[in-house]
Protein backbone atom coordinates (compact mmCIF):
# COMPACT_ATOMS: atom_id res chain seq x y z
CA UNK A 1 0.00 0.00 0.00
CA UNK A 2 1.13 3.68 -0.76
CA UNK A 3 1.53 5.83 2.76
CA UNK A 4 1.73 9.38 2.47
CA UNK A 5 3.37 11.31 5.65
CA UNK A 6 1.75 14.55 6.24
CA UNK A 7 3.62 16.11 9.63
CA UNK A 8 5.14 19.80 9.85
CA UNK A 9 7.60 17.93 12.12
CA UNK A 10 10.25 15.97 10.11
CA UNK A 11 11.79 14.14 12.58
CA UNK A 12 8.08 12.50 13.02
CA UNK A 13 7.70 11.88 9.32
CA UNK A 14 11.63 10.83 8.73
CA UNK A 15 10.71 7.85 11.99
CA UNK A 16 7.78 7.08 10.57
CA UNK A 17 9.15 6.09 7.02
CA UNK A 18 12.18 4.74 8.43
CA UNK A 19 9.92 2.38 10.73
CA UNK A 20 7.52 1.90 7.88
CA UNK A 21 10.11 0.92 5.42
CA UNK A 22 10.60 -2.22 7.66
CA UNK A 23 7.24 -3.88 6.74
CA UNK A 24 7.08 -4.78 3.05
CA UNK A 25 3.01 -3.67 2.84
CA UNK A 26 3.83 -0.42 2.59
CA UNK A 27 5.54 1.96 0.75
CA UNK A 28 6.07 5.64 1.70
CA UNK A 29 5.32 7.66 -1.56
CA UNK A 30 5.93 10.74 0.09
CA UNK A 31 6.07 13.31 2.73
CA UNK A 32 4.76 16.64 3.01
CA UNK A 33 5.10 19.66 5.77
CA UNK A 34 0.85 20.74 5.93
CA UNK A 35 -2.43 20.01 4.57
CA UNK A 36 -1.96 22.25 1.29
CA UNK A 37 0.88 20.04 0.11
CA UNK A 38 -0.55 16.72 0.61
CA UNK A 39 -3.84 17.82 -1.74
CA UNK A 40 -1.49 19.07 -4.10
CA UNK A 41 0.62 15.52 -3.90
CA UNK A 42 -2.72 13.51 -4.53
CA UNK A 43 -3.59 15.30 -7.65
CA UNK A 44 -0.94 14.19 -9.15
CA UNK A 45 0.37 10.96 -7.12
CA UNK A 46 -1.59 7.51 -6.67
CA UNK A 47 -1.82 7.69 -2.69
CA UNK A 48 -3.57 4.43 -0.21
CA UNK A 49 -3.57 5.47 2.92
CA UNK A 50 -2.31 9.34 4.49
CA UNK A 51 -0.99 9.70 8.04
CA UNK A 52 -1.41 13.05 9.17
CA UNK A 53 -0.99 15.14 11.75
CA UNK A 54 -3.93 17.57 12.70
CA UNK A 55 -1.86 21.23 13.96
CA UNK A 56 -0.08 22.12 10.69
CA UNK A 57 0.96 25.73 9.41
CA UNK A 58 -1.30 26.89 6.45
CA UNK A 59 -3.79 24.28 6.52
CA UNK A 60 -4.74 21.63 9.09
CA UNK A 61 -5.09 17.69 8.81
CA UNK A 62 -8.81 18.20 9.72
CA UNK A 63 -9.42 20.74 6.92
CA UNK A 64 -6.82 19.09 4.61
CA UNK A 65 -8.50 15.72 5.34
CA UNK A 66 -12.50 16.70 4.35
CA UNK A 67 -10.74 18.30 0.99
CA UNK A 68 -8.86 15.49 0.62
CA UNK A 69 -11.90 13.07 0.53
CA UNK A 70 -13.91 15.63 -1.92
CA UNK A 71 -11.08 15.04 -4.34
CA UNK A 72 -10.85 11.24 -3.72
CA UNK A 73 -12.97 9.28 -2.23
CA UNK A 74 -10.98 6.35 -1.85
CA UNK A 75 -7.88 7.72 -0.22
CA UNK A 76 -8.10 6.41 3.31
CA UNK A 77 -7.39 8.86 5.86
CA UNK A 78 -5.74 8.50 9.70
CA UNK A 79 -5.14 11.13 11.56
CA UNK A 80 -1.84 10.60 13.81
CA UNK A 81 -1.64 13.27 16.76
CA UNK A 82 -1.15 14.26 20.01
CA UNK A 83 -4.64 15.32 20.35
CA UNK A 84 -6.85 12.88 22.33
CA UNK A 85 -10.42 15.02 23.29
CA UNK A 86 -13.47 14.36 22.23
CA UNK A 87 -13.96 17.35 19.91
CA UNK A 88 -10.74 16.53 18.04
CA UNK A 89 -12.54 12.89 17.43
CA UNK A 90 -15.40 14.31 16.21
CA UNK A 91 -14.04 16.92 14.20
CA UNK A 92 -11.93 13.98 12.28
CA UNK A 93 -14.76 11.90 12.04
CA UNK A 94 -16.98 14.29 10.69
CA UNK A 95 -14.00 15.12 7.85
CA UNK A 96 -14.05 11.43 6.75
CA UNK A 97 -11.20 10.28 8.57
CA UNK A 98 -11.12 6.53 9.01
CA UNK A 99 -8.79 6.52 11.91
CA UNK A 100 -7.49 8.34 14.82
CA UNK A 101 -4.47 7.26 15.90
CA UNK A 102 -1.92 9.17 19.04
CA UNK A 103 1.50 9.51 18.29
CA UNK A 104 2.10 8.32 21.98
CA UNK A 105 1.17 4.80 20.35
CA UNK A 106 3.15 1.31 20.48
CA UNK A 107 4.68 1.40 17.09
CA UNK A 108 2.83 -2.10 16.73
CA UNK A 109 -0.62 -0.61 17.18
CA UNK A 110 0.36 2.01 14.75
CA UNK A 111 1.13 -0.35 11.70
CA UNK A 112 -2.01 -2.92 12.80
CA UNK A 113 -4.54 -0.09 12.54
CA UNK A 114 -2.80 1.28 9.03
CA UNK A 115 -3.70 -2.28 7.71
CA UNK A 116 -6.99 -2.36 9.13
CA UNK A 117 -7.92 1.01 7.76
CA UNK A 118 -6.55 -0.47 4.09
CA UNK A 119 -9.14 -3.16 4.74
CA UNK A 120 -11.74 -1.07 5.07
CA UNK A 121 -12.53 -0.53 8.91
CA UNK A 122 -12.75 2.27 10.56
CA UNK A 123 -10.39 2.60 14.00
CA UNK A 124 -9.83 5.01 16.84
CA UNK A 125 -7.21 4.75 19.03
CA UNK A 126 -8.11 2.83 22.17
CA UNK A 127 -6.67 5.98 24.39
CA UNK A 128 -8.54 8.42 22.54
CA UNK A 129 -11.86 6.33 22.82
CA UNK A 130 -11.28 6.11 26.25
CA UNK A 131 -11.60 10.14 26.29
CA UNK A 132 -14.38 9.65 23.75
CA UNK A 133 -16.91 7.50 25.81
CA UNK A 134 -16.33 9.32 28.85
CA UNK A 135 -17.54 12.71 27.72
CA UNK A 136 -20.39 14.08 28.27
CA UNK A 137 -21.77 13.28 24.69
CA UNK A 138 -24.87 12.14 25.59
CA UNK A 139 -26.35 14.37 27.29
CA UNK A 140 -25.90 16.70 24.43
CA UNK A 141 -29.10 14.38 22.57
CA UNK A 142 -32.43 14.31 23.82
CA UNK A 143 -34.20 11.39 25.04
CA UNK A 144 -35.84 11.35 21.47
CA UNK A 145 -32.69 11.71 20.44
CA UNK A 146 -30.95 9.40 21.97
CA UNK A 147 -33.95 6.53 21.05
CA UNK A 148 -33.50 7.42 17.26
CA UNK A 149 -30.12 7.33 17.37
CA UNK A 150 -30.16 3.61 19.15
CA UNK A 151 -32.72 2.40 16.55
CA UNK A 152 -30.49 3.50 13.59
CA UNK A 153 -27.48 1.41 14.99
CA UNK A 154 -30.08 -1.15 15.09
CA UNK A 155 -30.60 -0.86 11.05
CA UNK A 156 -33.99 0.59 11.41
CA UNK A 157 -35.37 2.68 8.20
CA UNK A 158 -36.75 6.01 9.06
CA UNK A 159 -40.43 4.65 8.68
CA UNK A 160 -39.92 1.90 11.04
CA UNK A 161 -38.45 4.43 13.54
CA UNK A 162 -41.49 7.05 12.76
CA UNK A 163 -43.49 3.98 13.73
CA UNK A 164 -41.73 2.79 17.10
CA UNK A 165 -41.07 6.49 18.37
CA UNK A 166 -45.06 7.33 17.18
CA UNK A 167 -43.75 10.35 15.24
CA UNK A 168 -43.62 11.43 10.99
CA UNK A 169 -41.34 10.57 9.00
CA UNK A 170 -40.58 14.09 8.21
CA UNK A 171 -39.98 14.63 12.01
CA UNK A 172 -37.79 11.44 12.22
CA UNK A 173 -35.41 13.23 9.18
CA UNK A 174 -35.22 16.67 11.63
CA UNK A 175 -34.42 14.27 14.81
CA UNK A 176 -31.46 12.42 12.61
CA UNK A 177 -30.39 16.04 10.90
CA UNK A 178 -30.16 17.60 14.65
CA UNK A 179 -28.31 14.38 15.55
CA UNK A 180 -25.82 14.79 12.94
CA UNK A 181 -25.20 18.43 13.38
CA UNK A 182 -24.84 17.94 17.65
CA UNK A 183 -22.23 15.42 17.37
CA UNK A 184 -20.54 16.56 14.02
CA UNK A 185 -21.04 13.94 12.04
CA UNK A 186 -22.22 12.94 8.43
CA UNK A 187 -24.51 10.42 7.76
CA UNK A 188 -26.65 7.76 9.10
CA UNK A 189 -23.36 5.30 9.16
CA UNK A 190 -21.55 7.68 11.50
CA UNK A 191 -24.48 7.39 13.73
CA UNK A 192 -23.96 4.06 13.85
CA UNK A 193 -20.45 3.86 14.31
CA UNK A 194 -20.93 6.57 17.09
CA UNK A 195 -23.43 4.40 19.01
CA UNK A 196 -21.47 1.19 18.55
CA UNK A 197 -18.25 2.68 20.02
CA UNK A 198 -19.51 4.90 22.21
CA UNK A 199 -22.54 4.75 24.17
CA UNK A 200 -22.70 0.44 23.91
CA UNK A 201 -19.64 0.35 25.02
CA UNK A 202 -20.32 2.70 28.18
CA UNK A 203 -23.58 0.14 28.61
CA UNK A 204 -21.13 -2.79 28.67
CA UNK A 205 -18.69 -1.30 31.41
Amino acid sequence: MKILLVDDDHLITDSLEIILSKDQSFQVVGKCANGLEAIEFIRTHHVDIILMDIRMPEMNGIDACAKIKEINQSIKIIMLTTFRDFRHVHQALHAGASGYLLKSEEVEQQIQTIKTVFQGQAIISEEALQEFTTSNRVQLLTDRENSCMELIAHGYSNKEIASRLYIGEGTVRNVISIILEKLMLRDRTQIAIYYWQTVQDDTNK
